[in-house]
């Protein structure tokens, strides 16, 4: 029973990588306060990292593609951890990035690649949609670091004066939804191009999810065989 178990759940690389995802938004409050928390976050980052490649399910040419991206993500966020240089974020920003870009392309692929929705295939989905909010946080910091004050945060939400990542993630999910709260602000015209490019891209997969289901449960209905 026990090796039937693993079997299923190793079959769902995506449904691990969605609870990761999920966690980490959960425990990042919790650590980040404490001296060990950011070595903490580091190797949580670490995780998603590897889980994310495996989720990718990436094959061929995909698969080197995946690894030469992982890599310097790797090796740069833990760096960086210790050693919080400014080009050191900078890269480390540029290449996590660039790797979750690069998972975001893979899901969907698989997502698309056949008239079957899976289990898997509804968790990647789900995932998809996470790793676009955490791929345009990345972007936002960058944005950050080159021209300091891109975004506004309301001084009683931000005592201390200083917009991190976990406040431009928090940001990323609020366009991303279309929730809007107005506690942070885009000010320069580079960060609010970006807010646009998520906010389109945040409607228009949404979309093409519900089609796609909609889709497939009338093809279903009608008995038609997947193309």
């Amino acid at each position: 029973m026990r090796s039937v178990f693993l079997q299923r759940v190793s079959k769902l690389p995506n449904a691990w990588l969605l609870l990761s995802l999920i966690a980490l938004v959960v425990v990042y409050p919790f650590l980040e306060p404490f001296p060990g928390g950011h070595a903490a976050i580091a190797v949580f980052d670490l995780v998603i990292l590897v889980l994310a490649l495996r989720a990718a399910r990436a094959s061929g040419p995909e698969a080197r593609i995946g690894y030469v991206l992982v890599w310097p993500a790797m090796v740069l966020h833990i760096v960086a951890a210790f050693a919080p240089t400014h080009g050191l974020l900078l890269a480390n920003l540029a290449t996590q990035a660039l790797f979750h870009a690069f998972v975001v392309v893979c899901l969907l692929r698989y997502m698309l690649r056949d008239e079957v929705m899976t289990l898997d295939e509804l968790f990647a989905a789900a995932g998809l949609y996470v790793l676009m909010a955490f791929v345009f946080a990345y972007l936002y910091a960058l944005v950050e670091r080159f021209a300091p004050g891109s975004f506004y945060i309301n001084v009683a939400n931000n005592p201390d004066g200083l917009t991190g990542w976990w406040e431009l993630l928090y940001f990323s999910f609020t366009c991303l939804t279309s929730v809007g709260f107005g506690d942070i602000t885009p000010v320069s015209n580079h960060a609010r191009s970006l807010v646009m490019i998520e906010q389109m891209m945040g409607v228009l997969y949404l979309a093409l999810v519900i089609s796609r289901l909609v889709a497939m449960q009338a093809r279903r209905r009608n008995g038609t065989p997947g193309q």
